[in-house]
């Protein structure tokens, strides 16, 4: 009976957690990186043309945010933002809502919003495109989120070239440098372009041999 009674001792053993190796985590970082959207671009939302979601493929904070700031500049468009929905997702969710009574050349300095040390000369001639573009899925002259986001692709474009334009001047080897990648693309192309060219040479030749047999 006393062996009965007596409590046997429990064994409990702890088995050491397993860190991923710095290896595995840049492997599967890399692996989310090499990932690509399905549809590079998507357009969300029905109802009024003035709010819309854009699903921008391939794409992260780097134009994301990019974007929402030129956005947000414009007295035209009440709301601007993105989100990244996953991080091994590579889409971005751009939201833009504009006012309903703004028309896409009702606002004056606009068109020379983010173009500083350029002259205006240079601007005049966008002034019948951006009127232009302000044409709807209606027909109407109302400036929708279509409309502002491709504003601020424009806007954000035209920044982009002056900053590379200044830089370029102030370090002359920025230049040099962008004008060999270019070669570099350039070659890399013709590469490509080669073997189909051999097949097709190939081809002709079994066809001349084909027709003098």
């Amino acid at each position: 009976m006393a062996g009965i009674n007596e409590q046997q001792p429990i064994t409990i053993i702890f088995a050491p957690l397993t860190e991923p190796s710095p290896a595995d985590a840049t492997n599967e970082c890399q692996r989310s990186k090499n990932q690509t959207s399905r549809n590079p671009f998507e357009l969300r939302g029905t109802g009024p043309p003035t709010s819309r979601t854009f699903v921008l493929g391939d794409e992260d904070h780097t134009l994301g945010n990019a974007l929402r700031h030129v956005l947000i500049q414009d007295p035209r468009v009440n709301f601007a933002g993105y989100c990244v929905p996953h991080p091994s997702e590579p889409v971005v969710h751009l939201r833009v809502q504009t006012n309903a009574t703004a028309t896409s050349g009702g606002v004056s300095g606009r068109k020379n919003h983010g173009r500083s040390g350029r002259n205006e000369e240079d601007d005049d001639d966008s002034d019948e495109e951006e009127i232009v573009g302000g044409l709807t899925e209606e027909g109407s002259t109302s400036f929708t989120a279509i409309d502002a986001l491709k504003d601020a692709c424009r806007t954000l474009s035209q920044q982009c070239e002056y900053v590379l334009e200044q830089l370029e001047v102030a370090m002359p080897e920025v230049r040099v440098d962008r004008e060999r990648l270019k070669r570099l693309e350039e070659d890399m192309f013709l590469e490509k372009e080669k073997p189909g060219e051999m097949d097709e040479e190939e081809g002709e030749e079994e066809l001349m041999e084909d027709m003098e047999e």
